[in-house]
Protein backbone atom coordinates (compact mmCIF):
# COMPACT_ATOMS: atom_id res chain seq x y z
CA UNK A 1 0.00 0.00 0.00
CA UNK A 2 1.66 2.79 -1.21
CA UNK A 3 0.86 5.50 1.74
CA UNK A 4 2.35 2.78 4.03
CA UNK A 5 5.40 2.50 1.94
CA UNK A 6 8.59 2.69 4.88
CA UNK A 7 11.01 5.16 3.92
CA UNK A 8 9.82 6.88 0.37
CA UNK A 9 9.06 10.25 0.10
CA UNK A 10 5.81 10.89 -1.02
CA UNK A 11 3.34 13.94 -1.89
CA UNK A 12 -0.11 14.82 -0.56
CA UNK A 13 -2.24 17.76 -2.03
CA UNK A 14 -5.27 18.97 0.01
CA UNK A 15 -7.50 21.28 -1.92
CA UNK A 16 -8.32 24.17 -0.32
CA UNK A 17 -10.61 23.96 3.53
CA UNK A 18 -9.90 19.97 2.68
CA UNK A 19 -8.49 17.92 5.80
CA UNK A 20 -6.45 15.22 5.86
CA UNK A 21 -5.80 12.78 9.42
CA UNK A 22 -2.29 11.65 9.35
CA UNK A 23 -2.97 8.04 10.79
CA UNK A 24 0.16 5.26 10.27
CA UNK A 25 1.03 2.67 11.88
CA UNK A 26 4.75 3.87 12.63
CA UNK A 27 6.50 7.49 12.88
CA UNK A 28 5.23 10.11 9.85
CA UNK A 29 7.49 12.88 9.24
CA UNK A 30 5.62 15.93 7.19
CA UNK A 31 6.42 19.45 5.96
CA UNK A 32 4.50 22.00 3.87
CA UNK A 33 5.97 22.40 0.51
CA UNK A 34 3.24 25.02 -0.92
CA UNK A 35 0.54 26.49 0.84
CA UNK A 36 -0.89 27.76 3.69
CA UNK A 37 -2.37 25.08 6.87
CA UNK A 38 -3.24 24.02 9.83
CA UNK A 39 -2.20 21.63 12.22
CA UNK A 40 -5.93 21.27 14.62
CA UNK A 41 -6.33 19.06 17.94
CA UNK A 42 -8.75 19.11 20.28
CA UNK A 43 -8.16 20.68 23.74
CA UNK A 44 -4.75 22.08 21.92
CA UNK A 45 -4.31 25.60 20.16
CA UNK A 46 -4.61 25.64 16.99
CA UNK A 47 -1.00 25.59 14.93
CA UNK A 48 -0.35 27.45 11.78
CA UNK A 49 2.01 25.71 8.90
CA UNK A 50 3.71 27.44 6.94
CA UNK A 51 6.21 26.24 4.23
CA UNK A 52 8.84 24.46 5.34
CA UNK A 53 6.94 24.24 8.79
CA UNK A 54 5.79 20.37 9.33
CA UNK A 55 5.05 17.55 11.77
CA UNK A 56 6.25 14.63 13.68
CA UNK A 57 3.64 12.07 14.32
CA UNK A 58 3.61 9.29 15.86
CA UNK A 59 1.22 6.00 14.90
CA UNK A 60 -2.44 7.34 15.05
CA UNK A 61 -2.47 11.39 16.27
CA UNK A 62 -5.90 12.95 17.01
CA UNK A 63 -5.85 15.78 14.90
CA UNK A 64 -6.30 16.65 11.56
CA UNK A 65 -3.88 18.51 9.13
CA UNK A 66 -6.60 21.27 7.57
CA UNK A 67 -5.51 23.34 4.13
CA UNK A 68 -6.66 27.54 3.83
CA UNK A 69 -9.20 28.25 2.55
CA UNK A 70 -6.94 30.15 -0.05
CA UNK A 71 -5.48 27.52 -1.79
CA UNK A 72 -4.38 23.99 -1.96
CA UNK A 73 -1.87 23.15 0.68
CA UNK A 74 1.24 20.42 -0.81
CA UNK A 75 2.64 18.07 1.69
CA UNK A 76 6.05 15.79 1.38
CA UNK A 77 6.16 13.21 4.10
CA UNK A 78 7.80 9.74 4.49
CA UNK A 79 6.97 7.02 7.01
CA UNK A 80 9.33 5.01 9.02
CA UNK A 81 8.41 1.80 10.17
CA UNK A 82 10.30 0.45 13.28
CA UNK A 83 9.17 -3.29 12.84
CA UNK A 84 11.39 -2.83 9.74
CA UNK A 85 14.82 -1.68 11.25
CA UNK A 86 15.69 -4.56 13.75
CA UNK A 87 19.11 -5.03 12.34
CA UNK A 88 19.66 -0.96 12.87
CA UNK A 89 17.56 -0.22 15.94
CA UNK A 90 19.05 -1.99 19.29
CA UNK A 91 16.74 -3.50 21.49
CA UNK A 92 16.97 -1.00 24.47
CA UNK A 93 16.35 1.63 21.44
CA UNK A 94 13.19 -0.32 20.31
CA UNK A 95 11.52 -0.43 24.03
CA UNK A 96 12.55 3.56 24.19
CA UNK A 97 10.26 4.17 21.42
CA UNK A 98 7.79 1.82 21.12
CA UNK A 99 6.65 0.89 25.17
CA UNK A 100 8.65 2.09 27.43
CA UNK A 101 5.93 3.63 30.00
CA UNK A 102 8.25 6.89 30.28
CA UNK A 103 8.41 7.76 26.45
CA UNK A 104 8.42 11.42 26.32
CA UNK A 105 7.14 11.45 22.66
CA UNK A 106 3.98 13.74 22.48
CA UNK A 107 1.59 11.70 19.66
CA UNK A 108 2.43 15.20 17.30
CA UNK A 109 5.53 17.46 17.28
CA UNK A 110 5.50 20.38 14.87
CA UNK A 111 8.53 22.17 13.86
CA UNK A 112 9.26 25.51 12.32
CA UNK A 113 10.78 25.96 9.15
CA UNK A 114 13.75 27.88 10.36
CA UNK A 115 14.68 25.36 13.22
CA UNK A 116 17.68 22.57 12.54
CA UNK A 117 15.21 19.83 11.81
CA UNK A 118 12.97 21.97 9.14
CA UNK A 119 16.11 23.16 7.56
CA UNK A 120 17.50 19.70 7.02
CA UNK A 121 13.97 18.32 5.92
CA UNK A 122 13.93 21.14 3.53
CA UNK A 123 17.43 20.77 2.14
CA UNK A 124 16.67 16.77 1.63
CA UNK A 125 13.65 17.38 -0.24
CA UNK A 126 15.10 19.91 -3.13
CA UNK A 127 17.55 16.97 -3.85
CA UNK A 128 15.52 13.83 -3.68
CA UNK A 129 13.90 12.04 -6.92
CA UNK A 130 13.96 8.51 -6.41
CA UNK A 131 14.18 5.81 -3.78
CA UNK A 132 17.53 4.56 -4.40
CA UNK A 133 19.33 3.45 -1.28
CA UNK A 134 21.14 7.10 -0.44
CA UNK A 135 17.44 8.66 -0.50
CA UNK A 136 16.08 5.82 1.99
CA UNK A 137 19.39 6.61 4.25
CA UNK A 138 19.12 10.15 4.26
CA UNK A 139 15.49 10.15 5.26
CA UNK A 140 16.58 7.57 8.25
CA UNK A 141 19.34 9.20 9.50
CA UNK A 142 16.57 12.63 9.68
CA UNK A 143 14.35 10.86 11.67
CA UNK A 144 16.93 9.64 13.98
CA UNK A 145 18.21 12.97 14.77
CA UNK A 146 14.84 14.56 15.15
CA UNK A 147 14.01 11.42 17.46
CA UNK A 148 16.97 11.34 19.46
CA UNK A 149 17.05 14.32 21.78
CA UNK A 150 13.74 12.50 22.85
CA UNK A 151 14.46 9.04 24.39
CA UNK A 152 15.76 9.01 27.94
CA UNK A 153 19.16 8.66 28.70
CA UNK A 154 20.97 5.18 29.68
CA UNK A 155 20.76 3.96 32.88
CA UNK A 156 24.78 4.13 34.31
CA UNK A 157 25.84 1.35 36.04
CA UNK A 158 26.66 3.22 39.11
CA UNK A 159 22.85 4.18 39.29
CA UNK A 160 22.32 0.43 38.95
CA UNK A 161 24.61 -1.07 41.65
CA UNK A 162 23.15 -4.78 40.30
CA UNK A 163 26.62 -5.90 38.49
CA UNK A 164 24.32 -8.72 36.77
CA UNK A 165 22.13 -6.60 35.65
CA UNK A 166 24.71 -3.58 34.35
CA UNK A 167 26.00 -6.99 32.42
CA UNK A 168 22.17 -8.00 30.91
CA UNK A 169 22.21 -4.16 29.84
CA UNK A 170 25.37 -4.03 28.24
CA UNK A 171 25.22 -7.62 26.63
CA UNK A 172 21.21 -7.47 25.48
CA UNK A 173 20.54 -4.08 25.35
CA UNK A 174 22.83 -2.72 22.90
CA UNK A 175 22.34 -5.78 20.59
CA UNK A 176 20.35 -5.37 17.60
CA UNK A 177 17.02 -6.97 16.96
CA UNK A 178 17.90 -8.79 14.35
CA UNK A 179 20.95 -10.23 16.44
CA UNK A 180 18.84 -11.18 19.42
CA UNK A 181 16.33 -12.84 16.85
CA UNK A 182 19.11 -15.17 15.63
CA UNK A 183 20.44 -15.94 19.31
CA UNK A 184 18.41 -18.92 21.36
CA UNK A 185 18.00 -18.63 25.00
CA UNK A 186 20.66 -20.84 26.10
CA UNK A 187 23.27 -19.31 24.59
CA UNK A 188 22.41 -16.11 25.90
CA UNK A 189 22.35 -17.40 29.55
CA UNK A 190 25.19 -18.61 29.31
CA UNK A 191 27.17 -15.38 27.97
CA UNK A 192 25.45 -13.55 31.22
CA UNK A 193 26.38 -16.66 33.32
CA UNK A 194 23.08 -16.85 34.47
CA UNK A 195 20.21 -19.76 34.03
CA UNK A 196 17.57 -19.32 31.36
CA UNK A 197 14.89 -18.60 34.03
CA UNK A 198 17.16 -15.79 35.40
CA UNK A 199 17.57 -14.57 32.26
CA UNK A 200 13.87 -14.71 31.09
CA UNK A 201 13.14 -12.64 34.36
CA UNK A 202 15.82 -10.20 33.64
CA UNK A 203 14.44 -9.46 30.07
CA UNK A 204 10.64 -9.39 31.22
CA UNK A 205 11.97 -6.89 34.00
CA UNK A 206 14.13 -4.90 31.83
CA UNK A 207 11.94 -4.86 28.42
CA UNK A 208 8.16 -5.16 29.60
CA UNK A 209 7.82 -8.26 27.48
CA UNK A 210 8.60 -12.22 27.45
CA UNK A 211 12.44 -13.08 25.80
CA UNK A 212 10.43 -15.55 23.83
CA UNK A 213 7.50 -13.21 22.83
CA UNK A 214 9.55 -10.82 21.67
CA UNK A 215 11.92 -13.24 19.46
CA UNK A 216 8.89 -14.41 17.55
CA UNK A 217 7.59 -10.94 16.61
CA UNK A 218 11.02 -9.83 15.47
CA UNK A 219 11.19 -13.55 13.44
CA UNK A 220 7.50 -12.60 11.64
CA UNK A 221 8.38 -9.65 10.80
CA UNK A 222 11.52 -10.80 9.29
CA UNK A 223 9.35 -12.84 7.47
CA UNK A 224 6.90 -10.23 6.51
CA UNK A 225 9.52 -7.97 4.95
CA UNK A 226 11.37 -11.19 3.00
CA UNK A 227 7.54 -12.10 1.69
CA UNK A 228 6.99 -8.45 0.60
CA UNK A 229 10.45 -7.70 -0.59
CA UNK A 230 11.47 -11.08 -2.55
CA UNK A 231 10.29 -13.58 -4.61
CA UNK A 232 11.95 -16.48 -2.66
CA UNK A 233 9.83 -19.53 -2.13
CA UNK A 234 7.87 -19.87 1.46
CA UNK A 235 9.97 -22.79 2.48
CA UNK A 236 13.53 -20.24 2.58
CA UNK A 237 11.42 -17.71 4.14
CA UNK A 238 10.79 -19.84 7.03
CA UNK A 239 14.38 -20.89 7.05
CA UNK A 240 15.96 -16.94 6.51
CA UNK A 241 13.57 -16.27 9.49
CA UNK A 242 14.50 -18.85 12.06
CA UNK A 243 12.11 -21.61 11.59
CA UNK A 244 13.21 -24.93 10.22
CA UNK A 245 9.70 -26.36 10.41
CA UNK A 246 7.26 -24.83 7.49
CA UNK A 247 4.29 -26.20 9.52
CA UNK A 248 4.93 -24.25 12.57
CA UNK A 249 5.73 -21.33 10.43
CA UNK A 250 2.98 -20.99 8.42
CA UNK A 251 0.96 -22.16 11.71
CA UNK A 252 2.98 -19.43 14.11
CA UNK A 253 2.42 -16.31 10.81
CA UNK A 254 -1.19 -17.17 10.65
CA UNK A 255 -1.92 -16.77 14.25
CA UNK A 256 0.10 -13.48 14.28
CA UNK A 257 -1.13 -11.66 10.72
CA UNK A 258 -4.36 -13.52 10.26
CA UNK A 259 -3.39 -15.26 6.57
CA UNK A 260 -0.72 -17.51 5.88
CA UNK A 261 2.81 -16.79 4.45
CA UNK A 262 0.93 -17.19 0.80
CA UNK A 263 -1.81 -15.72 1.41
CA UNK A 264 -0.33 -12.28 3.16
CA UNK A 265 1.69 -12.68 -0.04
CA UNK A 266 -0.53 -12.76 -2.60
CA UNK A 267 -3.04 -10.09 -0.96
CA UNK A 268 0.36 -7.31 -0.74
CA UNK A 269 1.36 -8.21 -4.27
CA UNK A 270 -2.23 -7.11 -5.85
CA UNK A 271 -2.49 -4.26 -3.76
CA UNK A 272 1.17 -3.13 -5.09
CA UNK A 273 -0.20 -3.61 -8.59
CA UNK A 274 -3.39 -2.64 -8.22
CA UNK A 275 -4.51 0.87 -10.09
CA UNK A 276 -7.10 1.82 -7.34
CA UNK A 277 -4.46 1.02 -4.44
CA UNK A 278 -1.74 3.45 -6.09
CA UNK A 279 -3.94 6.19 -6.84
CA UNK A 280 -5.95 5.94 -3.38
CA UNK A 281 -3.70 5.63 -0.87
CA UNK A 282 -5.41 4.00 2.66
CA UNK A 283 -3.33 6.47 4.44
CA UNK A 284 -5.42 9.42 4.00
CA UNK A 285 -8.90 10.28 5.13
CA UNK A 286 -11.36 11.89 2.74
CA UNK A 287 -11.22 15.64 2.60
CA UNK A 288 -13.82 17.56 4.00
CA UNK A 289 -16.37 18.16 0.99
CA UNK A 290 -15.28 16.33 -1.76
CA UNK A 291 -16.10 12.40 -0.76
CA UNK A 292 -12.88 10.95 -2.42
CA UNK A 293 -9.17 10.04 -0.60
CA UNK A 294 -6.45 12.26 -1.58
CA UNK A 295 -3.75 10.59 -3.62
CA UNK A 296 -0.29 10.21 -2.80
CA UNK A 297 2.55 10.66 -5.35
CA UNK A 298 6.11 9.00 -4.73
CA UNK A 299 8.08 11.66 -5.50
Amino acid sequence: MIGERHLILQELTLPPSAEWLPRCGGWLMARVAEGTGYWLQAKAAHRQLNPGDGLIVVRNANGVVRASQLGPLKLQLFIVQPQYLNGVLTVAEWHQLEVAPNNPWAPVSVFAAGEPIGQKFTRLTDQLHSDRLPVRCALLQLWANAVAGGLPAPVSPSASGNKLRDHFRELVGQMTEAELSEHSLNELARQLHCSERHFSRLFREEFGVPFRARQIELRLQRARQLLADSHAKIINVAYESGYRHLGLFNAMFKKRFGLTPHEWRQQNLRKSISPSAQSHSPLPTEPAGTGAPVPFTPI
